[in-house]
């Protein structure tokens, strides 16, 4: 009797045990790993790996970037891992186009080329550090590894260049937000070809497939090895950080192993909120049309989400009091309309009835987004400040420190007004009215040091033309294009339930339209 009591005793013992190592093996929720830590075949440790962090200058997206590494060297700490290496790319990388990754690796290369993996993730991605360590300890750091959780295309599209246009699918990109990785030999080599310039890269546009592409090498390099435990949506929202105290009182020996998680990576769904949405008081819409798009581009945005703007006004070639829209007295130009939309700027600044607004929302008149959420998504930034958002591109990287930022035009730019009144007092101005203008505007911020700020919800292109896994880890805020497209639908199936919600009464979208035709 006395021998069976000691022995449920010592199982009820090791039990306990068992279930404190694994907690201590793990940080807060949602870093969960199966096992306890074990090393695979190729043992790994923290001072086998440089973690770099894509973060940006901005103040609301550094603070992000910062707590991606705070957690990292806090689960370092309280697992006693060792001394992390974590780089942030705006901060400790002073270069232009740092965002890109290729022309800083040589950079990277030089101070840590001792390490094993380079581990790259985003500015809200989390990572189970305990937990990478037992995935990495499967694999050949000695050989050129490209890891990460993969990504297709579902259709050829025009962001990737119509490449492998005759089935999308064979070919695989890292989804940038679960984090991914390179081996020591395939970071060596990568450098190495970027040294000998064979890349011909002028355009920055979706930099996870541009990678992947040039390790291909046309089918004779490297390609991306998926890992199952690389996630991303799989939370709602990052946890709110806690001290190294509150994370070990917070440690507890109930684990149950069924509601484990294989991940050791995670992004969130939703974006970070900061307070109350920004009033639509406060924002003001400004749409670029032309004549020949009067009666379909504009009417789709006034079934849509332009009835939910309480202030906007259709930018055209022409007045047509019918809708209504102000000529800029610009004439219509097939590609660029730099010139029309300085003359948007010089509106928005000089113009009394525009002086209210701290928000100008710069739109194409196939854009398609949701009010509510651009309105929610604008309460983490300061309009007193220069805040240029939208979707960020690139132009000119190929060598470091060349180069500059510009915001795609057809998912919206957003500017402060702080921001207007920075671009206009600088003198730049368009060289022609068939300007590019995105790029002018990109171009004319490099020079007089304004920061470009990149939200990856806001998209240039149809939805169709990402990948499912890409968007259904996030919770949008535009797209672009009616071409090959059903927009109205499209609106109604991403968009149009977000914007229901802010109830706003048609006849009064009409009044405070009609005192726009006084502009």
């Amino acid at each position: 009797m006395m021998v069976c009591i000691l022995r449920y005793i010592t199982i009820f013992y090791c039990l306990t045990a068992f279930c404190l190592l694994y907690c201590l093996g793990l940080s807060y929720e949602p870093y969960q790993v199966h096992n306890l830590i074990k090393q695979g075949k190729f043992p790994v440790t923290v001072d086998d790996i440089v973690f770099l962090i894509r973060s940006q200058k901005n103040p609301v997206h550094l603070k992000r970037a910062e707590q991606v590494k705070d957690d990292i060297e806090q689960q370092c700490r309280i697992q006693d891992l060792g001394q992390p290496s974590v780089v942030l790319l705006s901060e400790d990388v002073g270069s232009m186009g740092q965002w890109t990754i290729l022309p800083i690796l040589p950079q990277i290369y030089n101070l840590h080329k001792n390490k094993k993996w380079i581990f790259l993730c985003e500015e809200e991605s989390r990572v189970s550090v305990k937990g990478l360590l037992q995935v990495l300890s499967n694999y050949n750091w000695n050989k050129k590894m490209f890891l990460g959780k993969a990504l297709q295309d579902r259709n050829p599209t025009i962001i990737h260049h119509f490449r492998f246009h005759d089935d999308p699918s064979k070919f695989s990109y890292p989804d940038f937000e679960a984090g991914w990785l390179l081996s020591k030999p395939l970071f060596k080599s990568l450098v190495e070809r970027w040294n000998k310039g064979v890349i011909t890269i002028d355009f920055s546009i979706d930099v996870k497939h541009e990678i992947a592409y040039f390790l291909w090498e046309n089918g004779n390099g490297t390609t991306l090895t998926p890992i199952d435990e690389f996630c991303s949506g799989n939370i709602a929202v990052n946890a709110i950080p806690m001290t190294d105290t509150e994370i070990i009182d917070g440690l507890t020996t109930e684990v149950d192993l069924a509601d484990t998680d294989k991940c050791v990576t995670s992004h969130p769904v939703e974006f970070q909120k900061c307070g109350e949405p920004v009033s639509l008081d406060d924002l003001f819409f400004g749409v670029k049309t032309c004549t020949k798009f009067h009666k379909d581009r504009v009417a789709v945005v006034q079934k849509t989400w332009g009835k939910y703007a309480k202030n906007i006004v259709f930018y055209s070639d022409t007045e047509d009091k019918s809708i209504p829209t102000v000529s800029t007295g610009v004439p219509n130009t097939e590609r660029g309309h730099c010139g029309k939309l300085y003359a948007i700027f010089n509106s928005f600044n000089s113009d009394e009835n525009l002086q209210k607004f701290p928000w100008l929302v710069v739109t194409d008149d196939d854009t398609i987004l949701s009010v509510s959420r651009l309105q929610q998504y604008l309460s983490c930034y300061d309009p007193t400040e220069s805040v240029l958002l939208g979707e960020r591109y690139g132009f000119g990287f190929l060598k470091n420190g060349y180069g500059y930022d510009y915001l795609t035009g057809g998912g919206g730019m957003i500017f402060s007004r702080a921001a207007i009144t920075e671009l206009l007092a600088s003198g730049c101005k368009c060289r022609t009215n068939e300007d590019p203008d995105d790029m002018m505007v990109g171009s004319c911020a490099r020079q007089n040091k304004l920061i470009i700020t990149h939200t990856p919800l806001m998209h240039q292109a149809r939805p169709n033309d990402y990948s499912k896994g890409f968007l259904g880890h996030q919770t949008p805020i535009s797209f672009h294009k009616h071409w090959n497209n059903k927009p109205v639908q499209v609106y109604q199936d991403w968009f149009g339930k977000a914007d229901s919600e802010l109830n706003i009464q048609h006849e009064y979208i009409e009044n405070s339209t009609e005192k726009k035709d006084e502009l």
